[in-house]
């Protein structure tokens, strides 16, 4: 019986110090304040690199600036769902009215592949890519937010 009670006594320290380290300081909380500013201008950076990509992807149309485009989003992406930006499932209402689920990063996939297409078939207008830029950049700033 001795050592049941020590026992207790020994999970009743370890449960109390437990609810003690969960308490927010103010340092943990500064620090936490001070490293979500660091990721949140580490994706700035990323971003005005995603936008300056599609700059020179929109303005010469070639296989090497379209896998520097596509390496940048894939980096934006990865680097703001490793941060702590959820994916989350966006609803959108179809033309019948019904809810669709989507995920941002299919979408932001599938428009990347639809301008890997346009650039190695060489028959559409720089419009449309320039539009398939200006939709991934909106997923991403989607995304970002």
């Amino acid at each position: 019986m001795r050592i049941d009670s020590q026992t207790t006594i020994q999970n009743d320290r370890v449960s109390k110090q437990l609810t003690n380290s969960k308490t927010n300081t103010p340092f943990a909380s500064a620090m936490n304040k001070s490293q979500s500013k660091l990721h949140h201008d580490s994706l700035n950076r990323l971003m005005e690199h995603v936008d300056k990509q599609g700059q020179k992807l929109a303005n010469q149309r070639t296989f090497e600036n379209l896998v520097s485009y596509k390496q940048a989003v894939k980096k934006f992406v990865s680097e703001s769902v490793q941060y702590g930006l959820h994916l989350s499932d966006e609803q959108s209402f179809t033309s019948d009215g019904s809810i669709k689920p989507q995920q941002i990063v299919k979408i932001i996939d599938k428009k990347l592949i639809e301008i890997q297409d346009q650039i190695l078939d060489n028959e559409k207008e720089g419009i449309s890519t320039l539009d398939l830029v200006g939709e991934i950049k909106g997923l991403l700033i989607n995304l970002y937010m």
